[in-house]
């Protein structure tokens, strides 16, 4: 049974939605300390009252934020099935893939840099220390469904180990980004290179 809703329903979700994707691009221009709920609010057209219809805290803002993020990229370690080992290399795939995730992530560059800084300002509520953990968690199983895609697809070994490498490649790809950032020049090839290696 498929349940109609109601204008004000619809016109509640758009705005939560507004809100939501708002925060993310202010987050991610701005970073967390330096976004406030003012440059949310002009973003949307919504007052900061209004903000508080929906959510009780920058904080709350924020994790809703990382939520949409898992929605948005639902589906991007199936990159691969898409190419054939016979006439793509893993350097390709990797490529492909890579981009594919920052378009679904609606450019949003250097999100590890927003996460640095919430991590900051929060490292002493256990609430959100606990909330970035079990994000962690998930990242990690992310990586570990592509990697055992690559396997499927044969652009890997299928001894490969799959755990420690999906953990290897989220530290050396947040490592690379915010090395890229802090000191100049974000060289895509480099980075690719890298993780071929951590792959073979």
């Amino acid at each position: 049974m498929t349940i109609t809703k109601n204008n004000f329903q619809l016109k509640r979700e758009t705005t939560y939605k507004k809100l939501v994707e708002a925060g993310m691009k202010c987050f991610s221009e701005k970073g967390y300390v330096g976004t406030t709920l003012t440059d949310i609010a002009l973003q949307t057209g919504q007052t900061k009252g209004a903000f508080y219809g929906y959510f009780a805290s920058k904080e709350e803002l924020f994790k809703h934020v990382l939520e949409y993020q898992m929605e948005l990229t639902r589906g991007w370690t199936d990159v691969p099935r898409k190419y054939n080992p016979a006439n793509t290399t893993l350097e390709e795939v990797l490529t492909y893939t890579l981009i594919g995730l920052s378009e679904m992530l609606k450019d949003c560059p250097d999100w590890i840099m927003v996460l640095v800084d919430f991590y900051q300002q929060t490292k002493h509520d256990k609430e959100m220390q606990d909330m970035l953990k079990n994000k962690y968690r998930e990242w990690v199983i992310g990586i570990e469904q592509l990697i055992i895609v690559l396997k499927e697809q044969g652009f890997i070994s299928k001894d490969q180990e799959t755990r420690m490498t999906a953990i290897q490649i989220i530290a050396f790809n947040e490592g690379f980004t915010i090395n890229s950032v802090l000191f100049g020049g974000f060289n895509l090839q480099a980075l690719i290179q890298g993780l071929v290696k951590l792959l073979r």
